[in-house]
């Protein structure tokens, strides 16, 4: 090679943009991990879980509920009765009571007055369909007529017994049992939980309902985060790929010809195309880990921060780095500061302008607006360049989504750094229609 004629020439020379590499080429070039391999998403099973978690606390609920009031209702059956035994009690232990009559008792009450061995001597009901009363040992009958309040008897009476004494030697001592049947309580009781159960069944359908949609929501949401992940992954590494193959293939050309001055120019050239391309992998790195820490909801550097300043700084540093794009500031009067982190609110404004710098030819003029509304912060970037595709306004802020037409440099990550770091500061970033050009608009919350 007899003189340097550029490097684009010398590196189609070497052949390192060839379709095939030369041997010696291929010995030295790195071996670039290949795309991802897609595997196959095993059966997601959350959305079950969801509905079955639904299911089991709306059934837990139902079911506490129902014992609660089934219980709250035995109890009050349970004292209304043993008030009742309480009162037929008296009146049979009163010697100058007549005799009880079933006009006198109720018709669930019966009255049985027992010898010492607990034989039946006396006999009073209040009707004739009452179930028989179970049989009691003389050593029952005194443990029962011990105690001051009613007692259960099998599940079909409460009772009261109490040990009478009689002055007249020939006639032993006796025991009077005031009982009532406890039957029509407990169906009342299990009236009640029936009840209960059809009740729920509408709302227990209703539930399942709900839990079946939000299963099949948490799974949508699910796959979807799954695939932009992927496509996050695979456009990361694409745009990681691209410098690191200019990266492998100026390394080769700089080390053609070593030690022969005449290919200085071209090394030297090489060296600062590779020291570039370390520059942007390194940025898109910096991006690429700012975005994690900002979805991880990693704590900012909060402060006070005076917008209208930060806006100055930005569309000041704009004007004197890019001086074929102008910038107009527009600021409202009034206080415009707000609790932020300044690196992080700055990096918002400089994003911005810088989007709408390049995607505009030059001489399109952008606008920094600064106001407030409604409590909010409003910070409004505009252009009167070509505007936003239609196709692209939904996914405008996801990472890496760039025109398909677009000639701009950089690694689709802007406005995506744009919307996170509004997120978390409490605000929204949205692209408003415009008639001209692209309109962006960020609401940060003013402080109280």
């Amino acid at each position: 090679m007899s003189g340097f004629t550029g490097l684009g020439g010398n590196i189609r020379a070497a052949g390192f943009l060839a379709t095939a590499a030369p041997p010696h080429a291929q010995a030295h070039t790195p071996r670039l991990p290949g795309p991802p391999v897609e595997q196959p998403i095993r059966p997601d099973r959350s959305g079950q879980r969801t509905v079955g978690f639904w299911l089991i606390a709306t059934l837990a609920t139902l079911g506490a509920v129902a014992a609660l009031s089934a219980h709250t209702l035995a109890h009050h059956l349970t004292a209304r009765t043993d008030e009742q035994i309480a009162r037929f009690s008296r009146l049979a232990r009163d010697p100058a009571a007549p005799p009880p009559s079933a006009s006198t008792l109720g018709k669930n009450c019966l009255v049985l007055v027992l010898d010492a061995e607990g034989r039946v001597v006396e006999r009073y009901r209040g009707s004739t369909d009452l179930p028989a009363f179970p049989s009691l040992t003389p050593a029952r009958l005194k443990a029962y007529a011990t105690r001051a309040h009613p007692s259960a008897f099998g599940d079909t009476y409460r009772a009261q017994v109490t040990h009478l004494r009689r002055t007249d030697s020939t006639r032993k001592a006796r025991y009077v049992v005031t009982a009532q049947t406890t039957t029509a309580d407990r169906r009342a009781v299990e009236r009640l939980l029936q009840v209960e159960s059809v009740a729920a069944l509408p709302l227990l359908a209703s539930v399942l309902f709900g839990a079946r949609r939000l299963g099949r929501r948490e799974v949508r949401e699910r796959r979807e985060s799954e695939r932009r992940l992927r496509e996050f992954m695979a456009s990361a590494g694409h745009e990681l790929r691209n410098p690191l193959t200019t990266i492998s293939g100026y390394a080769e050309l700089a080390r053609v010809g070593d030690g022969d001055p005449a290919y200085e120019p071209m090394r030297q050239e090489a060296l600062g195309r590779i020291a570039t391309e370390v520059g942007r992998m390194s940025t898109l790195i910096d991006e690429l880990v700012l975005l994690t820490r900002l979805d991880l909801g990693q704590p900012l550097q909060l402060t006070r921060v005076d917008l209208a300043q930060l806006c100055r700084d930005a569309a000041s540093a704009a004007r004197d780095c890019h001086p074929d794009h102008p910038v107009r500031l527009l600021l409202a009067p009034g206080d415009h500061t707000v609790t932020g982190d300044p690196l992080r609110l700055h990096q918002l404004v400089a994003n911005l302008l810088n989007n709408a710098r390049v995607h505009t030819p030059p001489g399109t003029t952008t606008t920094l607006g600064l106001g407030t509304e409604d409590g909010y912060r409003v910070i409004e970037v505009m252009d009167d360049g070509p505007g936003v595709p239609r196709e692209l306004s939904a996914r405008l802020f996801e990472p890496f989504v760039r025109g398909e037409e677009t000639k701009a440099a950089g690694s689709g990550l802007g406005l995506s750094i744009v919307a996170a770091i509004a997120t978390a500061h409490g605000g929204t970033v949205a692209l408003e229609p415009s008639h001209q050009g692209a309109w962006f608009r960020v609401r940060l919350p003013a402080p109280a």
